[in-house]
């Protein structure tokens, strides 16, 4: 799992097969964001600065399970 940054606090995290998902909350504008993890492919962080964590957590959920790509 990626630990905490300066530049965010990870909150959960997502494993299933060869992905996982973590959720993370930017420390400077409180935006909730996911990285999205694939073997094979290299780690990719998508932003959610209108929605909130329970958003963010789905996203996470909907990743690992192969509903988004």
């Amino acid at each position: 799992m990626q630990g905490d940054t300066n530049e965010y606090v990870v909150y959960s995290n997502y494993i299933k097969d060869s992905k996982e998902a973590v959720v993370i909350k930017n420390r400077h504008n409180g935006s909730w964001g996911v990285i999205l993890k694939e073997e094979g492919r290299p780690d990719f962080i998508e932003w959610y600065p209108t929605h909130s964590e329970t958003w963010a957590e789905n996203t996470a959920e909907n990743f690992v399970e192969g509903i988004k790509q």
